[in-house]
């Protein structure tokens, strides 16, 4: 398992967040990566067993999935995996 983490340097309260979640994450064995700190990576994409993708613009929180107007799409297609897995790729 992987994750991509936002590491922006210009917000110290995120970057801090982002160390503890990495510490939690690393102990269980989660390989985790930053993004590039001259983007914010906004994307909210899972991808499982190479054959679903979730993706989306929400935060994955209380209110964005019971209060807010967000959009969620599941993909099952094992082409459409390999693309955004590419895309994944490109921003570790």
């Amino acid at each position: 398992m992987e994750v991509i983490l936002e590491i922006n340097d210009k917000d110290s309260l995120i970057k801090k967040q982002s160390m503890k979640v990495r510490e939690m994450l690393e102990k269980e064995g989660i390989k985790v990566h930053f993004d590039s700190d001259r983007t914010v990576t906004h994307v909210k994409l899972v991808i499982i067993d190479g054959y679903i993708t979730v993706v989306g613009s929400h935060n994955w929180i209380y209110t964005a999935f019971a209060l807010n107007n967000k959009a969620l799409v599941l993909i099952e297609s094992s082409e459409v995996t390999a693309e955004f897995y590419k895309y994944f790729k490109t921003i570790r």
